[in-house]
């Protein structure tokens, strides 16, 4: 991943210079459309709800987890300002961007070709960390146990095809980035948590439920704000999928 923004960023100093930091260009998203895009490809980076029950089972010491993802999160948080904001601005004299930033880089050159397949080996080395959650959730819903190998196998190979299938119907893969984090990550990450926090509420203290205290308060309008940012922002996301895939 480093290597194909390292590329990235020389072929826009080769296009431009430093010219595109002396403008005054506004990076803020121009309509709500845009902002449900921005809002899904931040979900998705920082979405570690789904992956972090398998970072605390391989740590070697388990307790540390809180601290270690503070710390990444944080590292994370810095490095997509930079990268991001810093590509944008130096690709702004020469591309308007309407979706990834592979569509700056030269057509059926050398240079395009060396970052896709560096992109396409992070996305091989980074989906058994999404398959593997993901299966062993079916699996459960499924009741196929640990010692039924070859129905584990049958259903991760069948995940595997189908998120083929439908990324090559994408448009874009900004698009299905940006649809994941509105909708599939959101829903782990926003949507879950309280709600999963009141139904341990209510379970936990059944008799002294009939006034809500302030925490009870807070998860119910965290649910709510769940609630209403997936639904808005998955829907106006996908719209715009559709939109860029008939065009």
């Amino acid at each position: 991943l480093a290597l194909s923004f390292i590329v990235i960023v020389w072929q826009g100093l080769v296009e431009n210079g430093l010219t595109g930091f002396q403008s005054t260009m506004n990076l803020w998203p121009k309509n709500l459309t845009d902002a449900s895009s921005w809002f899904g490809v931040v979900v998705f980076g920082y979405g570690i709800v789904p992956f972090i029950l398998n970072f605390h089972e391989s740590m070697k010491t388990p307790k540390h987890i809180g601290l270690a993802m503070k710390m990444g999160l944080i590292l994370v948080f810095f490095a997509y300002i930079v990268i991001s904001s810093g590509v944008r601005i130096l690709f702004s004299p020469s591309h308007s961007f309407d979706g990834d930033v592979l569509q700056a880089l030269p057509t059926n050159s050398w240079l395009a070709l060396i970052v896709r397949l560096l992109m396409t080996f992070v996305v091989a080395m980074t989906a058994p960390l999404i398959v593997v959650p993901c299966g062993e959730m079916v699996e459960g819903k499924l009741g196929i146990g640990v010692g039924e190998v070859r129905k584990r196998i049958a259903v991760r190979v069948l995940l595997c095809v189908s998120c083929t299938g439908l990324a090559e119907y994408a448009p874009g893969f900004v698009h299905i980035v940006s649809f994941i984090g509105c909708f599939c990550v959101s829903i782990v990450g926003f949507v879950l948590p309280p709600l999963f926090c009141i139904q341990l509420t209510y379970n936990t203290r059944k008799e002294s439920m009939a006034k809500m205290d302030f925490i009870s308060c807070c998860d119910v309008g965290a649910l709510a704000i769940g609630i209403i940012s997936t639904a808005l922002t998955s829907t106006m996301t996908f719209g715009e999928m559709r939109k860029s895939q008939q065009q």
